[in-house]
């Protein structure tokens, strides 16, 4: 079988959660069947992704693409119109690359870029979408068409839409049809995590306080990962007299790590939190943990909590999201409220309180993770989307929402000119060109004689 997928993103800073499924969904794919072929379409620039297919043998291509769920929803029309055109010169170059590979199964792996799906549907090749976020509710994105016109659409342009876990299969089940639904857990490589746990790092950063318990907290430093939460609850703990470390390890570059360190200082929890940064071997510091924490606003599964858990650690982890269907609340850790500032506080003493549990906790956590590796499998999705490629891909119910992005493109030529015309008027009417003209008016005279005089001249 020969697989197309779509990536939205080259992992230019750091391998985020969809780019790890992605490798590893490969990884795991080619153990099991030796036939299968990848080739892989990437946002560019290039990245750490495109290293790491090409380890693998597979394909790349770098492609120039923006989004349809992104920060914030494009109001300029010339930005729209320069959008509008990427993303279209992109849906072609990826209807080239389909028609010269030939694929038998197109994937998308992200509910942020539509474009293969679109030059699937137009070449009437099988195509499987694969979700691995909320989108507003993890990571505080918008939607460009909102959130029900696009999963909508995710699910009129697949053949079979793939959630990675039973709380985001729940969530985008209210707009797509439950017979072209399924889960299948991220896989993860976990052997390697238990490898790397005992390799220290040649500088380690460490808490230097006398802490009851110490808290290991693990991804980018960004609002929607809930650091904040964290970092409150350490504070209130502080003030009641219990002094609990914590370690931070994760991306920490822009405004929102700076945000999370600024918090740090104006909570005084300098000498009890540490930040490590961006790391390839965060076991090593989990494994100095007493329990993991999990406090994203709604996490769509959870890679790092299973991680947790394989390392034998309890993990204190939100309700909202996937963390309830993977940590038994008071057996493989502590269940809490984030929209609730006082429950992270109320688990994390419950932790202390109870520390001498601790330890049988994480046992019960490492136990628990050979339930959840198999309770989704992707050998399951395979013989579905193996099926696929020999039925062939179904029709479309109707046409996308998203063909909205392009009707609506007239009205952005239209208000790119208005624009371009009231900033004209706007130079051409203001003080400092009224001013500039009259400043150059001896000089354009002076040209002109000039210019006479040299005329008169010749003639001569």
């Amino acid at each position: 079988m020969k697989v197309f997928i779509l990536s939205h993103s080259s992992a230019v800073e750091n391998l985020g959660g969809a780019e790890l499924s992605l490798l590893h969904l490969i990884d795991a794919w080619a153990k099991d069947d030796s036939e299968v072929t990848f080739s892989v379409a990437a946002r560019g620039p290039v990245g750490l992704l495109q290293p790491e297919l090409a380890a693998r043998g597979v394909t790349t291509h770098t492609l120039d693409f923006d989004a349809w769920v992104l920060p914030l929803v494009r109001t300029d029309p010339a930005d729209i119109l320069d959008t509008a055109r990427r993303n279209s010169e992109a849906v072609l170059a990826i209807v080239e690359l389909l028609r010269l590979e030939t694929p038998d199964v197109v994937i998308t792996n992200t509910i942020i870029s539509p474009w293969a799906a679109l030059a699937a549907r137009h070449l009437g090749i099988p195509h499987v979408w694969f979700v691995h976020e909320f989108g507003d509710l993890d990571h505080g994105l918008q939607f460009e068409i909102s959130r029900a016109s696009t999963f909508e659409d995710i699910g009129i342009l697949s053949d079979l839409v793939v959630a990675n876990s039973r709380a985001v299969h729940e969530h985008i089940g209210q707009w797509i049809q439950a017979d072209k639904l399924a889960i299948a857990y991220p896989v993860i490589d976990l052997a390697r995590a238990r490898e790397l746990v005992g390799r220290a790092p040649a500088e380690p950063i460490l808490p230097q306080v006398q802490a009851r318990l110490t808290a290991v907290m693990v991804g980018r430093l960004a609002a929607s990962k809930g650091q904040w939460r964290l970092l409150n609850a350490v504070a209130a703990l502080r003030d009641e007299g219990t002094i609990i470390a914590a370690i931070l390890v994760g991306g920490d570059q822009g405004d929102d790590a700076d945000a999370v360190k600024q918090r740090v200082h104006d909570l005084a929890l300098d000498d009890q939190v540490v930040f490590v940064g961006e790391t390839d071997n965060p076991f090593w510091y989990i494994d100095r943990g007493d329990f993991g924490i999990t406090a994203s606003t709604s996490e769509a599964f959870g890679r790092v909590t299973v991680e947790y858990m394989a390392l034998g650690k309890p993990v204190i982890a939100g309700r909202s999201g996937a963390g309830a269907e993977l940590v038994r609340d008071g057996v493989t850790g502590l269940l809490f409220d984030p929209n609730s500032p006082d429950d992270l506080v109320r688990a994390l003493r419950y932790a202390v309180d109870h520390r001498n549990d601790l330890s049988a906790m994480g046992e019960a956590a490492r136990r628990s993770v050979a339930d959840i590796s198999v309770a989704y499998p992707l050998a399951t999705i395979v013989t579905r989307i193996e099926a696929l490629v020999t039925e062939g891909p179904g029709t479309m119910p109707r046409l996308p929402n998203a063909l909205n992005l392009w009707l609506d493109l007239p009205a952005a030529v239209e208000g790119t000119g208005r624009a371009l015309h009231a900033r004209n008027t706007a130079v051409l009417s203001s003080a400092s060109w009224r001013l500039g003209t009259y400043a150059l008016k001896p000089a354009r005279l002076l040209k002109r004689i000039t210019r006479r005089l040299v005329r008169r001249a010749r003639r001569k």
